[in-house]
């Protein structure tokens, strides 16, 4: 009940900016491993032609490197409360259209990483990557499943943070604002690595 009611709380805000970097850390860690499925698929007997397999990962190359682009800061360019305030929103309006071309793209993702993987997207996942991928890491709401949002998971997760952007009232400030009165930008987990190795091992980020 608790649970329930506190869903229905943040229902009614936009999502904070905490809640964006979370999610995108998580879209982040997914479409990595998508794009190394594409890159080197784990199974010999699975065929799937090598163009596909290069379109769509240079699909998600792209989606990352502008991920990072708008993520990959290290503080707020600005010593008031009020432009680190227009800075994030800047950086959600960013996520907000990032997340929609994701959700556009995971069905077909999914599709694609079930047949090369060889795995179910429920509850039989064929190995550790593929239930990881199709399930999560530490819960069941980081896994893509299908890719559609009628499905839950990830998809349903990224879906309802663009529906509350769109339909929510007031954004509650950052927790640090709350905190200290003072703009500072995150410089934790969900920052790390945006579009990392696997980026500069393919040549696309310097």
């Amino acid at each position: 009940m608790d649970r329930c009611n506190a869903m229905t709380d943040s229902s009614e805000h936009k999502p904070t900016v905490e809640e964006w970097l979370r999610w995108a850390h998580v879209v982040d860690e997914r479409l990595h491993t998508c794009a190394h499925v594409y890159d080197k698929p784990p199974h010999e007997d699975i065929f799937m032609p090598e163009k596909n397999r290069a379109q769509r990962k240079t699909n998600l190359i792209d989606l990352l490197q502008r991920m990072r682009v708008l993520t990959d800061q290290t503080e707020t360019p600005s010593d008031s409360i009020h432009n680190a305030h227009d800075h994030d929103e800047q950086i959600i309006s960013g996520l907000t259209t990032l997340f929609q071309e994701v959700l556009e793209q995971l069905p077909a993702v999914s599709k694609d990483m079930q047949h090369l993987l060889k795995s179910r997207w429920d509850n039989h996942c064929n190995g550790r990557i593929a239930s990881e991928l199709f399930r999560g890491r530490e819960s069941e709401q980081e896994g893509i499943g299908t890719g559609m949002p009628e499905h839950g998971r990830l998809p349903e997760v990224l879906a309802n943070l663009v529906e509350r952007e769109v339909v929510g009232g007031q954004r509650l400030p950052r927790q640090e604002l709350l905190e200290n009165g003072e703009p500072r930008r995150h410089n934790d987990e969900s920052r790390r690595r945006w579009a990392g190795n696997y980026l500069r091992s393919a040549g696309r980020v310097d």
